[in-house]
């Protein structure tokens, strides 16, 4: 009988044993699906981190690079008067105030010069505008491309008097310079517009390179004007090239 409880006691502590290695296995078992799911949480957190931080860095970047772009782009509004000599004028609104040498705008301004007054306007791409005694012109804010900061047209209006257009190199196509009712697109090289306001007439001479002359109406029809040639309108008539006499005008 004893013997009997011996075998028992032995297989009961053989069952408890065995128990207790069950119960420490599940538990070690928890405790790494514990800590795997730890971990698991630790690295998306450390990756969320990471995105959050990578999206910060190019918001910052986007907005620093917007904020070049759109400061690159006001400095290709800005015209500059060059040189100015006598009495010289200009307004955006309001009364007119003298212009001097190293003034600049970056919108529509409006320029006049007294009988013994001469004024150059130079644009981005250097274009010269030279105003030439009793003369009006306006100066239009040039067009740029909407996507890449790149001026694609430049306009002027000449109220009345004389300007001198020169035509850089990088300007060629893009400056408009209209006079009642016409414009002049130059190409290439210089020309001077004439516009009597009164009889509502004037004249395009090209002293040299090349100037296409239209009617705003009839912008399709266009003439070209070569070096030593002239074209003439009359209120929104335009004439048909002829030779000019180019040494009896101011070139300055």
């Amino acid at each position: 009988m004893a013997k009997q409880w011996h075998q028992l006691e032995k297989l009961d502590h053989r069952s408890l044993k065995k128990l207790q290695q069950d119960r420490d296995k599940a538990a070690a078992l928890l405790r790494g699906e514990a800590e795997r799911k730890r971990k698991l949480v630790v690295a998306f957190a450390v990756m969320f981190a990471f995105a959050v931080l990578i999206v910060f860095v190019v918001i910052l970047k986007q907005r620093g690079a917007e904020q070049a772009f759109q400061e690159a782009r006001k400095k290709l509004y800005i015209s500059m008067v060059s040189q100015a000599t006598g009495r010289t004028f200009g307004r955006a609104l309001g009364d007119w105030d003298k212009v001097s040498k190293g003034f600049s705008f970056d919108s529509e301004y409006t320029l006049k010069t007294e009988k013994d007054g001469f004024l150059v306007v130079e644009l981005q791409l250097k274009n010269l505008l030279k105003l030439n005694a009793n003369s009006e012109m306006v100066v239009f804010k040039p067009e740029l491309n909407k996507k890449v900061n790149l001026v694609i047209k430049e306009r002027a209006k000449l109220k009345r008097g004389e300007v001198t257009v020169a035509i850089a190199l990088d300007g060629r196509d893009l400056l408009e310079v209209e006079a009642g009712g016409m414009v002049a697109l130059g190409a290439s090289g210089l020309y001077k517009i004439l516009y009597n306001r009164d009889k509502d007439e004037g004249e395009v001479v090209v002293k040299n390179g090349l100037v296409e002359v239209y009617s705003k109406r009839n912008p399709k029809a266009r003439v070209k004007v070569s070096g030593f040639y002239k074209v003439t309108f009359t209120r929104g008539t335009l004439d048909r090239p002829t030779q000019a006499s180019v040494i009896q005008y101011d070139w300055r």
